[in-house]
């Protein structure tokens, strides 16, 4: 039996729920970070899943995070690994985000990453794995998704500079496209998006059995599809000439 114990955002819905029964059938311990007890507690009953316990925590809220340490005191154990799965995003126009909407797309998806991994520090293993869940949204110009974009290139910047400042870490960026999750039925209620993307968008299930290969094999970037990250390095070295050659794939966010 596995004594290793990981903590997971996100773990709920989409990705990060495909990671969390991924992660269980592999005899991990889990505790979850949800701002929805009563979804956790139907997704994961108690009789089915003894070894997953969860927090309550919202992800938009540096109050909430800031008192998780006292929480994770109080348990007084030692965690091999965070999985920062929640992710935030509206499919809108720079200037057609709201106040609130701006400020919780960078909340959950950069700077209340780095309050949360601030707090669970002490009580992470020396050699802990931190996974987080990018985009590859982050590489390329996103009119209509920009705010979402911007907060996940900040996102890989810490990932890529945490692997400097922590050596001892274990830290895996998962970059990906376009993926069949809710996150889209709250990024586009129109389901324009999701529409256009449907016959390249990825499922959850065989993606996270991939995620958590590369855990194992401790790669430090983990990309798919691939064809879309190739593609997207040829678009950075010229990428101005791209968007006037490609400006409809630019546009696909817009409503």
């Amino acid at each position: 039996m596995s004594t290793q114990h990981y903590i997971i955002t996100g773990a709920t819905s989409g990705l990060g729920y495909e990671i969390t029964k991924q992660l269980y059938q592999h005899n991990i311990y889990l505790t979850l970070i949800v701002r929805d007890v009563e979804k956790a507690e139907r997704l994961f009953p108690k009789l089915d899943y003894p070894n997953i316990t969860w927090i309550a925590c919202d992800m938009t809220s540096a109050d909430d995070i800031i008192a998780l340490s006292d929480q994770f005191s109080m348990q007084g154990k030692r965690y091999h690994g965070l999985i920062h799965s929640a992710g935030l995003g509206y499919f809108k126009s720079i200037t057609n985000h709201t106040h609130t909407e701006m400020i919780q797309t960078y909340q959950v998806n950069t700077l209340h990453f780095v309050l949360l991994l601030k707090q669970l520090k002490p009580y992470l293993t020396h050699d802990a794995t931190i996974v987080g869940i990018s985009s590859q949204a982050a590489m390329a110009t996103q009119p209509h998704g920009a705010h979402y974009a911007a907060s996940k290139a900040a996102f890989n910047h810490i990932l890529n500079a945490l692997r400097f400042e922590e050596p001892s870490y274990h830290i895996l960026n998962v970059m990906t496209g376009p993926i069949a999750t809710p996150f889209h039925i709250h990024a586009d209620p129109t389901g324009q998006y999701q529409q256009k993307m449907s016959r390249i968008m990825l499922q959850p299930q065989p993606l996270a059995a991939k995620i958590i290969q590369a855990m194992y094999q401790k790669k430090q970037e983990f990309y798919a599809p691939k064809w879309m990250a190739g593609a997207l390095r040829i678009y950075q070295l010229a990428p101005r000439l791209f968007e006037k050659l490609g400006k409809t794939f630019f546009m696909s966010k817009m409503q």
